[in-house]
């Protein structure tokens, strides 16, 4: 398994080949997300072995019909009559077994262990947290990260991989405060800024690396902060997630060199950090209002 910053990249694919069947339609497998992944099925009915994930797995059933199901954890059965949208929750090394009685559409996210503790121990400092199983929980939360994630994965990263680092950060604290045997304190969220010159540092290397993949860990390593402290304080200090002010630092300079340069758009795009042509129209006109080629034109 290979690795970025330390972490390995997570292959979720494989693990589940003895209890999936069938191969993924979507897979983040090429994202080189840092400790997470995400793999989208459309599968028949199917019954799994009991088996342990090595790692926390969360089931997001997609739409269409309600999906009778029977799941079994450390031998405990639990029937579940899955609607559109509810959650399940699997913690890494407990022995689980599943039967799907129809056919359906689900997405799977894998955390690596070592990436989960590394978010908890950076957040709340605990002693001891034991995660709990679940099967059938509406939770609005995961589901709009999971859709997020499908989406970003579909569209080939356009901005690169901290938007699904960035998701998953946030994602592995709501499994700590709701899926978890005790009630975890937080560390308050009402203060705390960055410095103007801990700011600066950040913006400068942003400007910087714009042409380049940056990730979440590289942004908090330039301050020696943990990912989950330097999101929260950079969102307090900025009003936007690392992920939207870098994207807004790549339009604005995609603007100029739209402006000023001769470049083609496929290498603006490039220049500026996008993966390809049009993902980087896409974001362009989401933000602008108007197309690459329409700005250009009207400069």
């Amino acid at each position: 398994m290979s690795s970025v910053d330390g972490l390995p990249l997570v292959d979720l694919t494989k693990q589940v080949r003895p209890a999936l069947s069938e191969s993924p339609v979507i897979s983040s497998q090429r994202s080189q997300w840092q400790g997470i992944f995400f793999n989208h099925y459309d599968h028949p009915a199917h019954e799994s072995p009991e088996f342990q994930y090595m790692q926390h797995v969360i089931g997001i059933t997609g739409s269409g019909h309600p999906i009778s199901s029977e799941h079994r954890f450390e031998g405990q059965v639990q029937t579940c009559y899955c609607q559109p949208g509810e959650v399940l929750f699997i913690p890494a090394k407990v022995r689980y077994s599943s039967i799907w009685q129809q056919p359906g559409e689900f997405s799977l996210i894998g955390f690596l262990s070592a990436f989960f503790e590394k978010i908890v121990n950076e957040s709340i400092q605990p002693d001891r947290i034991e995660l709990i199983p679940k099967i059938g929980v509406a939770d609005p939360f995961i589901q709009q990260v999971g859709l997020a994630l499908k989406a970003d994965v579909e569209a080939d990263h356009p901005a690169g991989r901290m938007f699904g680092e960035s998701l998953a950060t946030g994602l592995a604290i709501h499994l700590i405060k709701h899926y978890s045997t005790w009630q975890v304190k937080l560390p308050p969220r009402a203060s705390g800024h960055l410095s103007k010159s801990q700011l600066q540092k950040v913006t400068d290397y942003i400007q910087t690396h714009l042409d380049q993949d940056i990730s979440l860990a590289d942004m908090a390593g330039i301050l020696g902060l943990s990912q989950y402290h330097f999101c929260r304080l950079f969102k307090q200090s900025t009003g936007k997630t690392p992920h939207q002010y870098l994207t807004q630092c790549r339009i604005d300079r995609a603007k100029q060199l739209l402006s000023k340069s001769e470049l083609t758009i496929t290498e603006i795009a490039f220049e500026v950090g996008f993966t390809n042509h049009s993902s980087f129209t896409r974001l362009f006109r989401q933000y602008v209002g108007v197309t690459p080629k329409m700005f250009r034109e009207s400069r």
